[in-house]
Order: C-alpha cells, then sequence, then structure tokens
C-alpha cells in the first residue's frame, strides 16, 4: 500500500491498528503513533480507508475499488502509449525504413499478405516455407492455374517449392487445399510434428518470419529480410526441419517395412490419391472400382493406423508406410 497509494508508512500503521483493534478515538491514535498521525489520519479519511471519529477502518473492497479502476485505466493508457511510440520507432529507425531496408517490419495484415503473395507467387527459382498452426489465409489460395502465378508473356512460373507442414496444420480444410494446388504445382511436400514458426523465403533473397515468437500477444508483426547472413540463417534452419521430416509421397516400387504386411499397392494408391485432393467418388473411377471399396479400405487402414480422420491417416502412412 505504500508506494501505490500514497499513504506513507505512518498512514498503513494506522489503518493496520484500526483493523486490528476496531475504531479508536483521534487521540488515542496520536499518542500511539507520535508526530505526522493527525495528517496521516486526516489522508487516511481522504482516500475513504478511515471513517467517522472514533476513526474505523473501512473495508478496503469498498475503499479501495475507485483507487484500482483508476490505476487500471492509466496502466491501459501507459500500454497504448508505449504500442504508438513502438509502431513509431519501428517506422522511422535507421535500418528498418523503406523499401531497400535489409529488415522491414510490416505491421499491417494488408501488407503482410501483399508481401507474402509477392514472395509466393513472384518467385522465379525457389520457395521454402513453414507452415504451422493455427492456419490462417492471408490471401486466396491461388490455384495451380491462376493468372498470378504468369509471367508477362503468359507463361507459368515454376519454381522448385519445398512446403514443411506443422501436423495440426493438416486438421485445416483451407490448409489442406493449399497442400493439394502446392502437390498439383509439382512442390515436395513433407510433415514436421512441429515448427518454430512461419516462414517463406523466395529465391534466396528475400523471407517473411514473424517478429516475435509463437505465443506472443502481438503475431501480426511480421519481419521482411531482404539478403544477407539473416536469410542464410533462416535457409539453415528450412533445412534442418526438412531433414527430420516425412515426406508426403508414395513411391510405388517398394513400401515402407511396416507396411508389408498391413497396406497393398491398391491401399498406397488411395494414399495418393487423397493427397492429391481427389474425392471418394474421382478415386473410384480412376481406379476402377466402387466408392464402397474406397471407403472400405480408408477405414481398414484407418483402423490398422489408430486414427479417426484422413489427415491424421495420412501423417501416419508418411511415417510409417511410405519410402
Amino acid at each position: 500500500m505504500k508506494s501505490g497509494l500514497g499513504i506513507g508508512a505512518i498512514g498503513e500503521e494506522l489503518y493496520r491498528y484500526l483493523v486490528e483493534h476496531g475504531p479508536t478515538p483521534s487521540s488515542e491514535l496520536e499518542r500511539i503513533s507520535g508526530p505526522g498521525s493527525d495528517d496521516a489520519l486526516a489522508r487516511l479519511r481522504d482516500v475513504g480507508l478511515v471513517v467517522g471519529e472514533p476513526a474505523a477502518a473501512r473495508h478496503p473492497d469498498y475503499a479501495l475499488r475507485p483507487l484500482v479502476a483508476n490505476a487500471e485505466f492509466k496502466l491501459t493508457r501507459l500500454k497504448a502509449q508505449a504500442t504508438e511510440m513502438r509502431d513509431l520507432f519501428d517506422s522511422t529507425a535507421a535500418g528498418l525504413r523503406g523499401p531497400n531496408a535489409p529488415v522491414e517490419v510490416l505491421t499491417s495484415r494488408q501488407r503482410v499478405a501483399a508481401a507474402f503473395d509477392d514472395l509466393s507467387l513472384g518467385a522465379h527459382r525457389e520457395v521454402l516455407q513453414l507452415v504451422t498452426w493455427p492456419f490462417v489465409p492471408l490471401t486466396a489460395l491461388h490455384a495451380p492455374g491462376d493468372p498470378a502465378r504468369r509471367n508477362p508473356d503468359g507463361s507459368v512460373r515454376q519454381p522448385r517449392r519445398r512446403l514443411l507442414y506443422e501436423r495440426a496444420v493438416l486438421d485445416s480444410e483451407p490448409a489442406v487445399i493449399g497442400l493439394h494446388n502446392a502437390i498439383k504445382l509439382g512442390a515436395d511436400v513433407r510433415v514436421a510434428r512441429e515448427l518454430p514458426f512461419k516462414l517463406i523465403v523466395a529465391d534466396r533473397e528475400r523471407a517473411l518470419v514473424p517478429r516475435f515468437p509463437r505465443g506472443f500477444s502481438d503475431q501480426s508483426s511480421t519481419l521482411l529480410i531482404r539478403g544477407g547472413a539473416l536469410i542464410e540463417c533462416m535457409i539453415v534452419l528450412f533445412d534442418h526441419f526438412w531433414a527430420e521430416a516425412a515426406p508426403l509421397e508414395a513411391d510405388y516400387n517398394g513400401f515402407g517395412p511396416a507396411a508389408a504386411d498391413e497396406i497393398d499397392e491398391q491401399d498406397m494408391a488411395i494414399l495418393q490419391h487423397i493427397i492429391s485432393g481427389q474425392t471418394d467418388d474421382s478415386m473410384a473411377r480412376l481406379m476402377g472400382t466402387s466408392k464402397s471399396t474406397i471407403l472400405r479400405r480408408v477405414k481398414r487402414m484407418r483402423e490398422l493406423a489408430g486414427v479417426d480422420t484422413r489427415p491424421a491417416l495420412i501423417f501416419h502412412a508418411a511415417r510409417n508406410w511410405m519410402n
């Protein structure tokens, strides 16, 4: 109470005494606390902690409520001012300013979305991407034939794409749609149990990465990195997690060692069709069988894997059944 309420050491002593001993005449309080007790008692009356004569301690829940509310208001205003100052600093600080700065802080969703599209759709040679949960689409999910992917002469840009998905992302329908589009573009896709943060690197020249760690209150601020050692660090980190992840593809010339007694080549074909986004009806047509056969085989594979969903089945297959 000393620092927060401004009642001082004598005031705190008097209030504690009144709480413990009940109403006490002011003259008696002066005898107990000595010089300065009059001013301290007057302050206690001002803030509402003491009332009446003989002086009586008031319950702090009622006396302190306005003071707490005022302190909360001041704290909220201080936080808002701190955020404003931080944004001002970010926009003007040397080295984080202008379109050619090595590191630029993007704080609006619109700017982050525009930069993401620029890196994802504008790359010519290579795109590296870490996709983490929660999956929040920044822009429209561009299909392989989308004009946004084309050069001025109409030819389609086809950079090598290596996409690394965090396991939890496969439970998101928009993310799976994006995965299907990536596979149609010829992307190499792998699945990791967990990833540190979102990341996209285009042509080993530019990258987008969150400014703060996962779980931090500000999840919108993003760093746009242009060249230099920071890009190399991002690529080394990506390659580390890529090497540890399971490929999301099937090898029809042989299954993983755990698959030999569990699934056959038709099961593996069904898994590949699921990964590429085929419906049960389209799988049945492509494989010359019935939809009920497809459903029965998928159900059996889920039971073998001990999972309840198709994304979980894909992850299990990537880990245990596919080379």
